[in-house]
């Protein structure tokens, strides 16, 4: 019964978001200790919380949003984006290594955009106070075994289309993050 376990942390999700205020800070300036549930659902969710984040929704949309802003915005998680991001463009020019678990990275695509991935990789890695939309979508770049950064028989126009992702995420972390 997945569907019924779904249903089950929606509603206690949407009961949370009523009873837990957005800022997650109490009245005296220091930060209150998030429940552990709160916590839980925001580490279970991350990838659909990514998604939406890079699609714009903003942090203080739930609480679980927040919870997931708050750990990409992290500067060891953005350093992480970044290593994995020029790591990308180092193996995309050595030799390919079979039988490894990881997921095969579109080679041409990277090779093509390399540049562009490089300074994204540095503007994710520097930013003092980066946009929470850009970040979300390096991160999905970074991580996300069935993005643009990755291999995929189908579509044809991988450079344009992983082009077009680094842009988008180079140019929201350029708007500055004070309007979330």
């Amino acid at each position: 019964m997945p569907g019924s376990l779904v249903g089950v942390v929606s509603a206690f999700d949407e009961r949370l978001d009523m009873t837990l205020p957005g800022s997650l800070a109490r009245r005296d300036g220091h930060r209150a200790r998030t429940p552990v549930v709160p916590r839980f659902l925001a580490f279970v969710r991350a990838p659909m919380l990514d998604a939406e984040l890079a699609a714009g929704i903003r942090p203080s949309a739930s609480t679980a949003h927040q919870l997931r802003a708050n750990h990409l915005r992290r500067i060891r998680v953005r350093r992480r984006i970044a290593i994995a991001l020029n790591r990308a463009v180092d193996d995309a020019n050595c030799p390919v290594r079979h039988g490894t678990p990881q997921a095969p990275l579109s080679r041409e695509a990277v090779r093509c955009c390399c540049a562009e991935i490089r300074e994204l990789a540095a503007l994710v890695a520097s930013l003092e106070n980066p946009r929470i939309q850009g970040v979300a979508i390096a991160f999905q770049l970074a991580f996300d075994g069935s993005g643009p950064l990755f291999f995929r028989p189908d579509p044809p126009d991988g450079t344009e289309r992983l082009a077009n992702t680094v842009r988008a995420a180079r140019s929201a972390l350029r708007v500055s993050a004070d309007f979330e």
